[in-house]
């Protein structure tokens, strides 16, 4: 009897990347304009700050990617919107600190 490997709880960037074929900063923008959901950013200590997207982004992406042809961002933000529902609180949550973790920090001016 073989044993199936579970599904994973999140998708990486990459998992989108190869996906869409599209950019990081792009599956961020869209993330932004709530096509996505946001991800949640954690780090792991050793290699900095990393994104974890719920599994359901995956999905989401190849949703947004087949209605580009007939549809704008905006539209598409509106037929997520009708199909997943508005972004939760988890959502909002998780963009607001991955917002706050991706601002660049001001350099002091020297003296």
């Amino acid at each position: 009897m073989s044993r199936r490997k579970p599904l994973p709880e999140f998708a990486t960037t990459d998992d989108l990347v190869q996906i869409t074929g599209l950019t990081a900063e792009t599956m961020y923008d869209w993330a932004n304009k709530g096509l996505l959901p946001a991800p949640e950013v954690v780090s792991d200590g050793r290699r900095g700050i990393k994104s974890r997207w719920p599994v359901q982004s995956l999905e989401r992406a190849r949703f947004v990617l087949a209605k580009r042809e007939f549809y704008t961002l905006t539209e598409i933000a509106e037929l997520v919107a009708e199909k997943w529902g508005p972004p939760t609180e988890e959502d909002k949550a998780r963009r607001a600190e991955a917002a706050k973790r991706g601002r660049k920090k001001k350099q002091q001016p020297e003296d």
